[in-house]
């Protein structure tokens, strides 16, 4: 039991690692790019915040499954639903759904 908490803590603390901040995009562009997703089941990373330190937390990665209002909802690869708000978003991309799928 120790080994497997042990194990969770790793894991934790690696998703917890702060990243580079990647290019800021406009608000137009990230539209366009959720849009896309939801539209055709594609799969994105999105990095949300400022950066503190020059450093963010990892990527949220998950497939677009709505928007309402200022909303985006995106399902996990676990299965989970989380919202983020859009004016939040510095910076989305497209996944290779394969890649994605294969995570973990």
């Amino acid at each position: 039991m120790l080994s497997d908490h042990s194990a969770y803590m790793e894991k934790a603390s690696i998703s917890e690692r702060p990243v580079e901040p990647k290019l800021e995009q406009s608000q137009e562009t990230i539209s366009d790019i959720l849009e896309d997703a939801w539209q055709n089941a594609k799969i994105v990373a999105v990095q949300i915040g400022t950066p503190y330190d020059d450093r963010l937390l990892p990527d949220i990665e998950g497939a677009v499954i709505g928007h309402w209002d200022e909303q985006v909802y995106l399902q996990l690869r676990n299965g989970d639903t989380q919202s983020v708000n859009a004016t939040d978003i510095r910076n989305v991309a497209l996944l290779n759904p394969d890649r994605w799928w294969a995570l973990g």
